[in-house]
């Protein structure tokens, strides 16, 4: 399945006065020197083709095009220089639609009938200073922090990825049959840039933290369905209209993203560039929890009181 784009130029009553069909048959002029042989060129009677020219000149009030005299055919037609002007706008206009359409096509029907679904990089590299163990298979009510947060994410929906440098780590992604990939950068935008190039094509990608073990399958989902809404938006999962993680960014951004340097991920982006500010949307979480992470070993203790 792929979209289809066909640009119209209204006039002020609302008829077509110019699209894909008169651009065409400009160009014919222009290659063929003569309006009539464009319209056979194209299969067109000479009576449509006149009146498509007459029709546009009058919606734009200007000649499109100008008799030529002499030659070996006895005259013909060129393109007036409105007309050329004329052409490399609409083109120009054409363009940027139909790069438009793409990306909205994308994002809006990822996951349908084959269009690629969104990915989702599952941040799982950090040291855990603070924690002083490996927080990420740290048994949260019996079962691992990571494990609890990957239960969340719907592979009917998402293109999933762990980003670690752990062996554990990817031990237990073969265990629970999520793909995983290692690296051995020290720095968040390391793993913001590997998870990235493991996912390739992509219409949109969520950034999760691996410590986020009470995040909701039903507040991914939410997430989701509102970046497919809203096409080009950068969608967050908040609390009471804080945002929070996880994150979801449009495919135009991630080149940005897999730029960054240092120990910074998307929030560093936001700062940056503040323009992005306008597209952010908040979704809420179904509770205050599903934002909370596992930095310390008192933060999971909470987490556990409170399963």
């Amino acid at each position: 399945m792929r979209p289809d784009l066909r640009a119209y130029l209204l006039g002020d009553e609302g008829s077509r006065a110019f699209g894909p069909g008169p651009r065409e048959l400009l160009l014919r002029v222009e290659e063929t020197g003569s309006l009539r042989a464009a319209a056979v060129s194209m299969g067109m009677a000479y009576t449509k083709a006149t009146r498509l020219v007459k029709d546009a000149e009058a919606a734009f009030g200007f000649k499109l095009t100008e008799r030529t005299i002499g030659g070996a055919g006895g005259g013909g037609s060129r393109l007036t220089d409105e007309a050329k002007d004329l052409l490399a706008r609409y083109e120009a206009f054409e363009h940027a639609c139909t790069e438009d359409l793409r990306r909205n096509f994308d994002e809006c029907f990822s996951g349908f009938c084959g269009v690629p679904r969104v990915g989702c990089v599952v941040m799982a590299s950090g040291l855990a200073r603070r924690f002083g163990a490996n927080k990420l298979i740290e048994p949260l009510a019996g079962v691992p922090v990571l494990e609890r947060t990957l239960a969340a994410l719907p592979d009917d929906t998402l293109d999933v990825v762990v980003v670690t440098r752990h062996p554990e780590v990817e031990e237990l992604c073969d265990t629970v049959g999520v793909r995983c990939v290692r690296h051995d950068g020290p720095l968040q935008s390391d793993t913001v840039r590997v998870g990235l190039k493991a996912l390739p094509g992509v219409a949109g990608c969520l950034f999760v933290p691996g410590d986020q073990p009470l995040l909701r399958e039903e507040s991914v989902r939410a997430l989701v369905a509102d970046f497919q809404r809203h096409p080009g938006s950068i969608v967050r999962l908040g609390w009471r209209g804080a945002p929070a993680s996880p994150i979801l960014w449009p495919a135009e951004e991630l080149p940005a993203l897999a730029a960054l340097e240092g120990d910074a991920g998307g929030s560093a982006l936001l700062v940056r560039r503040q323009e992005l500010g306008v597209r952010v949307r908040i979704v809420e979480a179904r509770d205050e929890l599903e934002i909370r992470d596992c930095d310390t070993r008192e933060d999971l203790e909470r987490l556990e009181a409170a399963l």
